[in-house]
């Protein structure tokens, strides 16, 4: 059975509930469903602009974290739930929250 995620955005108060493949990023799912992430990396882990919080699945709906994305959010991702999209792969169900897009001062 393929993993759900549920994916609920805070910026248009979506909830969808997506079928994901196993081994797909976070990111991907995302835009299939026509949610937005909003990225200035390109998927690089350096931006973290697709900051999500996992709500439910922390452990069993994403593989564990690996260095790009522990440099980008630092180490406490299992206190503050939050992960990159363009970085978790999918492993199993799971709820996103996507958050409103922060906005950048200009310098």
């Amino acid at each position: 059975m393929s993993p759900r995620v549920r994916l609920e955005s805070e910026e248009d108060g979506r909830i969808l509930e997506i079928e994901a493949e196993t081994g797909e990023l976070l990111s991907q799912v995302a835009y299939r469903s026509g949610v937005t992430l909003h990225t200035t990396c390109g998927g690089k882990a350096s931006c973290t602009d697709c900051r999500v919080v996992i709500k439910e699945g922390l452990k069993e709906g994403f593989e564990k974290p690996e260095g790009p994305e522990i440099r980008a959010l630092g180490n406490v991702f299992h206190i503050t739930r939050e992960r990159l999209a363009c970085q978790a792969i999918v492993a199993g169900d799971s709820t996103v929250l996507v958050p409103k897009p922060v906005k950048k001062k200009r310098r």
